[in-house]
């Protein structure tokens, strides 16, 4: 299937300007009648691939779901402990909403909302014991929307406006889907504790944020376990682990210690992600694998999916208007990713190359 889409993507230069006479003299021309057998060889590809069963079965999609929630709460979301913990029996739940989806279609519609409301009202029943914000956005960290922004941009810098730009709405649209699941279920909770209690004052336990967290010794022994459980999410098989773990390792470790010293994510994102595209184009030219399978865990703990679900959960709770601009912070932060796997593909091809393979495939 690789080597299908390798073949196929072989095409002129996106910045040529392609007249009939450029197209007639291309190899990989044809006219209307003709039948492209690198085409049809990838038409089949694709629909062995939409009838194979998933590569994951019910435990590896429950492991996924649980070993993401528990790792990212404790080196993404600064948790504690006891947040982990909550963290991964919320993931739990989650996978088990998403295997129901699987099953029943229509379910799968308000898979999404449904889980956000679950797990906004357990978390916050859990306020007492547990960081609110970093149990419940990391609880659903396989829904979060930054890898879709992420694409979003680097389409729209490739030029392909259509498919940018629907992408890029629908990231923003997706954020607040979730933001509102949580608003739901954080109200539904306190209105049922405050007509069984009488009124109360139920707030987030946004004051245990931070406190207790877990010594940044276990992230060496947590970061294989965070980028095997989402690249399980993903489909990857186990001979794809270790080209994901080495570019997790290149991103989060760059992020990690550039962010000690340089307060501006955009530059540190960009040049972890620049780090990362180096790394797959290597991965590439080493194992003739896609780039987007080693740089796929990479990226997304880079991503800023968290920053648009926290903005517009605090907008829709009116806690703080200045959130109105976390479109603005998703679109600064991608804008940053997409510019430094750009510039790693500007190191590796400096002629330009006629062998592309789009990202979002």
């Amino acid at each position: 299937m690789n080597q299908c889409l390798l073949q196929y993507y072989t095409t002129v230069d996106d910045n040529d300007i392609v007249d009939d006479a450029t197209l007639e003299s291309h190899p990989h021309h044809h006219h209307p009648d003709d039948k492209d057998p690198i085409l049809d060889q990838c038409i089949q590809s694709l629909q062995h691939v939409s009838n194979s069963p998933p590569t994951w079965g019910f435990l590896g999609t429950v492991f996924s779901f649980f070993a993401s929630s528990f790792t990212a709460c404790a080196m993404l979301f600064n948790g504690s402990w006891m947040d982990c913990v909550m963290s991964g029996a919320l993931g739990i739940i989650v996978s088990m909403l998403f295997v129901l989806a699987s099953y029943r279609p229509i379910y799968g519609r308000v898979f999404e909302i449904s889980s956000c409301v679950f797990v906004s009202a357990l978390a916050q029943a859990l306020q007492n014991y547990c960081c609110f914000t970093s149990v419940a956005v990391s609880g659903v960290l396989i829904l979060l929307p930054g890898y879709a922004m992420t694409m979003a941009v680097m389409e729209l810098s490739a030029r392909r406006v259509t498919t940018g730009t629907i992408r890029l709405i629908y990231a923003v649209f997706y954020a607040f889907l979730l933001a509102y699941g949580f608003q739901i279920g954080s109200r539904a909770y306190t209105s049922i504790a405050e007509a069984i209690h009488g009124p109360m004052e139920v707030e987030h336990a946004d004051d245990l944020c931070g406190q207790d967290p877990i010594s940044q010794w276990y992230y060496i022994p947590l970061l294989p376990l965070l980028s095997i459980s989402i690249g399980i999410s993903y489909g990857s098989s186990v001979r794809q682990w270790v080209a994901q773990l080495g570019g997790t390792v290149i991103g989060f470790c760059l992020s990690y210690f550039m962010s000690k010293v340089v307060p501006d994510p955009p530059i540190v994102e960009s040049t972890a992600a620049f780090a990362v595209g180096l790394y797959s184009h290597f991965v590439l030219k080493l194992t003739g694998e896609p780039p987007l399978i080693s740089m796929a865990v990479g990226i997304t703990l880079l991503v800023p999916g968290s920053i648009g679900v926290k903005g517009a959960y605090t907008l829709l709770h009116q806690e703080d208007t200045n959130q109105t601009l976390f479109p603005i912070k998703m679109l600064t932060v991608a804008l940053g990713l997409a510019a430094g796997l750009f510039a790693s593909a500007m190191i590796v091809y400096p002629a330009g190359k006629k062998r592309t393979l789009l990202l979002s495939l």
